[in-house]
């Protein structure tokens, strides 16, 4: 698939605005801020909150996280089996 121009304006490429979202942009300010886009006429402003939407979806899911990082157990999961035992209290000496 081609790249696309996505900010006529400043000439920025649409995998620009995509790495910037991967790289933690999550606002259209910031991908202002990072890659000029959308800060001109305003145009491709839609185009670029899809594609902080979908980054966003991307990282809920887990999406391009590291093989290894998926398999580590969840912070939660711990404090469900080990973080209960002594409701709140603090441990005896």
């Amino acid at each position: 698939m081609a790249d696309l121009v996505l900010c006529n304006c400043n000439s920025v490429f649409e995998s620009e605005v995509v790495a910037c979202a991967r790289s933690g942009a999550d606002s259209l300010d910031a991908i202002g801020e990072l890659c000029d886009a959308g800060t001109g006429c305003g145009s491709c402003r839609g185009a670029i909150q899809t594609i902080l939407e979908e980054e966003a979806a991307r990282r809920r899911r887990g999406e391009g996280l590291p093989p290894a990082l998926l398999q580590l157990p969840l912070f939660q999961e711990g404090l469900v089996s080990i973080g209960k035992g002594n409701k709140g209290k603090k441990k005896p000496r």
